[in-house]
């Protein structure tokens, strides 16, 4: 069974993304559901970050925009 996603070109890789306890037949569809799954939560994570990364540099560049007009 095949499904048309736009994400055809990923599900041909077979890249070994779990560990091999927990990752099943290669070609079966639990198998690429856990690597998507996988793939989702650190796309998840890596926006989280980049939040987090963007509050800390826009408090220091308002902690440094205050500084300056303290200064004078």
């Amino acid at each position: 069974m095949t499904f048309a996603t736009p994400f055809l070109p990923l599900m041909t890789l077979s890249l070994p993304i779990a560990c091999a306890t927990c990752l099943p037949d290669q070609g079966s569809a639990v198998g690429q559901a856990q690597g998507f799954a996988i793939l989702v939560m650190l796309a998840v994570l890596a926006f989280m970050f980049l939040c987090a990364g963007g509050i800390v540099f826009t408090l220091a560049r308002r902690q440094k925009k205050h500084a300056a007009a303290c200064s004078l």
